[in-house]
């Protein structure tokens, strides 16, 4: 590449003598190949190992241990439990970013975080199959929650705090790689649905969440040292507020855009276990041969998307394209069921909403950060704009069992909620086109 060719849209202008587009924030100089080998393995790590952990508990495990514990109506149990865990996750985020942008340690300022997130969230996932009431399920997913977003927003900044952009999209399929995780947690939590080994399976969630943390600590570059920066180690008012929107327009869409996709992704996904015994009418035992079927068709379609789409995108110069592709395929996808009302149905839904799904977040991660202003990336403030995305995203996350809680208590209808899968999506990815700085 040409020194004078721009990347993307942006200029090659350079913010305190540091050319973001090709060199690191953090060093101010050109990131080695052994360090983009590293960085991609301890992103993919964390990715794969946390997501496998969010699905052997929220999305199989848990609606199951609901089920077994003796709850009347187990559905809204479970959408009461991910609603109140989405709150505390919503401002633990933003909170846990704003504490790193002015962490001084001699350990850098988001190692600390994501250390210690990783002890919390395996003690607080482990905890969650020992309860079994509404109240105590719920402190423990919290206590969970409260470590994961310790250990997630800090990481995710590393990426804008270290990465140059021209190799972001590359290295962003690492860090979204969940797609791969979502079916290795299907796969793990199949086997451990019935009541005997089910702590065995929240055991095994403690594990990899703990992993996830520290695991990518010891394989990327050791983080700088902080302790003697010239920045305020105390949070103020002002530092709590969120950027301003005329400031920064592209990066507020950006974010509404994740909470709509979020919210279409994941009003079926999460329901899955649920969908395959109300809406297919399968027995706990079918759906749980049924989840191993889609576990493995999913892995590997999902391995095609994150591989192919992030470096695709860094090639092209181009974030739009990639998404728009990638959100197209997650609506076909979720129209699927309501055509062919079956197993097969299911399974063809699952197959291209993994890879529809694979191809949009690594390369939506990579146009999150790419939107986040340069001023604070150079200094390294991005914490509050990833807890902002990390805002976005866990809204969604809250608001998706509401919405299909309703939208199965007012239509009692699984096709409903398909439907409004879809709708949301094709809205969310409206406002990714809408951005004007990145192409």
């Amino acid at each position: 590449m040409k020194n004078n060719q721009q990347l993307f849209s942006m200029s090659d202008e350079v913010t305190g003598e540091i050319n973001i587009d090709r060199l690191s924030p953090d060093t101010g100089k050109p990131l080695p190949t052994s360090s983009i080998i590293r960085y991609l393995i301890a992103f993919s790590l964390f990715s794969i190992l946390n997501a496998a952990a969010f699905n052997i508990n929220g999305t199989n495990l848990l609606p199951q241990h609901l089920s077994n514990v003796g709850f009347m109506d187990p559905t809204s149990a479970f959408s009461v439990i991910t609603s109140v865990t989405s709150v505390v996750s919503m401002f633990a985020g933003y909170l846990w970013g704003n504490l790193s942008d002015h962490t001084k340690s001699r350990f850098g300022k988001r190692t600390p975080w994501i250390f210690w997130g990783a002890i919390v969230a395996g003690i607080g996932l482990y905890l969650i199959g020992s309860f079994a009431t509404v109240t105590s399920i719920t402190l423990a997913y919290c206590f969970n929650t409260l470590g994961q977003n310790a250990i997630q927003t800090p990481m995710y900044a590393i990426m804008a705090d270290r990465i140059p952009q021209r190799v972001r999209g590359t290295l962003a399929t690492g860090l979204m790689a969940s797609s791969i995780g979502i079916p290795i947690g299907q796969m793990i939590s199949s086997n451990y649905i019935d009541t005997i080994h089910q702590g065995m399976g929240f055991f095994i969630g403690a594990v990899f969440i703990t992993l996830s943390g520290i695991l990518p600590l010891l394989i990327m570059p050791r983080e700088r040292a902080s302790h003697r920066e010239d920045i305020p180690s105390e949070l103020t008012i002002k530092s709590l507020l969120p950027p301003s929107i005329d400031d920064n327009r592209d990066f507020y869409k950006a974010a509404v855009a994740r909470f709509l996709i979020m919210i279409g992704y994941t009003m079926v996904m999460q329901y899955l276990l649920y969908i395959l015994e109300n809406y297919i009418g399968q027995s706990t035992a079918e759906a749980g041969r049924t989840l191993k079927q889609i576990s493995v068709a999913t892995l590997f379609i999902s391995l095609i998307g994150l591989i192919i789409a992030g470096p695709v995108s860094d090639y092209l110069k181009r974030r739009k394209l990639p998404i728009l592709v990638g959100v197209i395929i997650m609506i076909v996808g979720a129209a699927v069921p309501i055509i062919f009302k079956s197993t097969t149905g299911i399974i063809v839904y699952a197959v291209l909403t993994s890879l529809g799904n694979g191809i949009y977040v690594s390369v939506d991660m990579a146009l999150n950060i790419d939107v986040i202003p340069r001023e604070a990336k150079v200094k390294k403030n991005t914490g509050m704009y990833i807890g902002l995305i990390n805002f976005a995203n866990t809204l969604g996350l809250m608001v998706a069992p509401l919405l299909t809680g309703m939208t199965l208590s007012v239509t009692t209808s699984y096709g409903m909620v398909f439907m409004s899968s879809m709708l949301f999506a094709a809205i969310g990815v409206i406002f990714i086109l809408s951005i004007r700085n990145i192409n």
